[in-house]
């Protein structure tokens, strides 16, 4: 063998050291940023799940406290027409009793 043709294979010995160490760089960092952008993804999707299960909580919170103030608007509007029903029983009882008392002073001014 000749010293050109060991010389050649040194080369491309060489070449193909330094070949395979750029590809393994390269494919190093190519694994890191496809790590890196799995690792965002995840954190974007934990993110979302964390704000969707806020505005539903918060939703559920909202909720309760429309219901509530339904029911404490039907309760005071029920509350408002049994007193005011009753006032007029009242009102209807004093005029009644006024009738009576007056009507019971007619008849004993007309005896004397």
């Amino acid at each position: 063998m000749s010293y050109i043709a060991v010389a050649g294979m040194a080369v491309s010995i060489g070449t193909s050291l330094l070949g395979s160490g750029a590809a393994k760089k390269i494919a190093k960092a190519q694994l890191k940023q496809a790590w890196d952008i799995k690792m965002a993804e995840v954190a974007s999707n934990e993110s979302l799940t964390l704000e969707q299960i806020r505005t539903s909580n918060e939703t559920d919170r909202v909720k309760i406290l429309t219901d509530n103030l339904e029911k404490y608007r039907e309760s005071l509007q029920k509350e408002s027409t049994i007193r005011l029903r009753d006032s007029w029983i009242y009102i209807a009882g004093l005029g009644c009793g006024t009738g009576v008392l007056y009507g019971i002073s007619l008849m004993y001014s007309k005896k004397g």
